[in-house]
């Protein structure tokens, strides 16, 4: 720094012209323009410094201390553990018409998706109904153990206690093995565990009853694939009814077989009276009255004869023949051991559902039970005032900077 400058400068070491007529910066130099340090005094104190330090930071670490020391009561945790398991085996079954049965109908409940739907029951409105139906869960929650600030207040509405309860339990679900671990908290050692206790019967009646409502549908089922095989039953042998009174017959094929037997022995007679009357020709006449009687019988066998074969084997449209009753028979008959056996299939699916609705094939394997704890495991009051004094001193921090960047940036304009 020059003369120059030094005269300029007033006793206390700041620029000249602090008024600003000259129209520079009063912490510029006139000739160089470059800054001057600026005393600490005019933009803050370290007393202000020290002001917020002790409001943003001090304070609420000592009161965090003072509520985690002294007012905030201890929660206890109780934790327990399960599985969900089935003991149904799954069995090939060899009869494809059972199989096709049994096609489009839902098959064994997916073991692997009740704990996570156990876990979120267990986070749902729905548990706090049953585990509130009398007011319990209230009470446990507002015991005088409890401090003032962690206490639920009973007057206050269903939602509120289910959101409360979702801050005093935890679930975990282990994807590959599907365990399920379940903590829940109390403010005593008593409550803690009766409400584990609680919570587990909840889950168990949960499972259970998804098992047996499954049972329920399969049974349905198959009591509706019974009811239909029935009826389909009913109305083949009614059809097939309806046909033997058409035709006149039980048996088709008897009756066929006695209509053949008796053409052939309308034509044997025939043949043999067509003899008889070729040998007379040679000692009498034609117009002989043996002859003619020959010649009627001849042509009424004849006749007979032809009515015989055209109900065998007629080619008009009109005219029924053994063919057609045959066809017809076999087409009824073939839909009556088809239906008879839908039947049967029907009555065995019927029966296994059944019997697997009898059984218990999922269960709730309770493999850590809950027991009563001795310590409170929450809250971890040196970690609590810890975490809020960083976050304390983050706050102050980002305050301060800020504060300077704003301060610094009316400075440069």
């Amino acid at each position: 720094m020059n003369e120059a400058h030094l005269a300029a400068m007033p006793p206390d070491g700041f620029p000249a012209d602090p008024s600003g007529t000259t129209g520079l910066d009063p912490f510029v130099l006139r000739e160089d323009l470059r800054r001057v340090p600026v005393p600490i005094d005019q933009f803050g104190s370290w007393r202000m410094q020290g002001l917020t330090f002790a409001l943003l930071v001090v304070v609420p670490i000592v009161c965090t201390a003072l509520y985690y020391g002294l007012v905030a009561a201890g929660k206890y945790s109780v934790e327990f553990r399960f599985s969900v398991r089935s003991a149904a085996e799954l069995v090939a079954d060899e009869d494809n018409l059972a199989l096709l049965i049994k096609a489009g109908k839902p098959g064994p409940h997916e073991i692997g998706r009740l704990p996570y739907m156990a876990a979120d029951y267990l986070r749902s409105r729905n548990v706090v109904r049953e585990l509130d139906q009398d007011g319990w869960l209230r009470s446990v929650f507002s015991r005088e153990q409890a401090d003032w600030l962690s206490r639920f207040d009973p007057t206050k509405s269903d939602d509120d206690l289910w959101l409360y309860w979702r801050d005093m339990i935890n679930i975990n679900v282990d994807r590959v093995s599907g365990l399920v671990l379940v903590r829940v908290l109390a403010f005593t050692p008593d409550d803690a565990l009766a409400l584990a206790r609680a919570t587990a019967v909840s889950a168990e009646k949960m499972i259970d009853s998804i098992a047996m409502r499954e049972h329920r549908d399969a049974l349905f089922l198959a009591e509706q694939d019974l009811e239909r095989a029935s009826r389909h039953y009913s109305a083949v042998l009614s059809a097939l009814r309806d046909v033997r009174n058409q035709e006149g017959t039980v048996d088709p094929e008897r009756t066929i077989k006695s209509s053949t037997e008796t053409l052939l022995g309308v034509l044997r007679e025939k043949l043999s009276l067509e003899r008889d009357r070729d040998a007379n020709l040679k000692v009498l006449s034609a117009d002989a009255p043996q002859q003619k009687v020959l010649s009627d019988q001849i042509r009424a066998l004849g006749s007979q004869l032809a009515s015989l074969t055209e109900g065998l084997t007629s080619h008009r449209k009109d005219a029924k023949n053994a063919a057609q009753s045959i066809a017809q028979f076999e087409k009824q008959e073939l839909e009556v051991r088809f239906s008879k056996r839908l039947l049967e299939a029907a009555q065995a699916s019927y029966e296994r559902a059944r019997q697997e609705s009898e059984r218990r094939h999922v269960y709730f394997a309770l493999f850590v039970e809950p027991k009563r704890p001795e310590i409170a495991e929450y809250p971890r009051r040196a970690r609590s005032v810890a975490f809020a004094g960083v976050c304390a001193f983050s706050l102050w921090s980002v305050i301060m900077l800020a504060a300077a960047g704003i301060r610094d940036h009316k400075i440069e304009h």
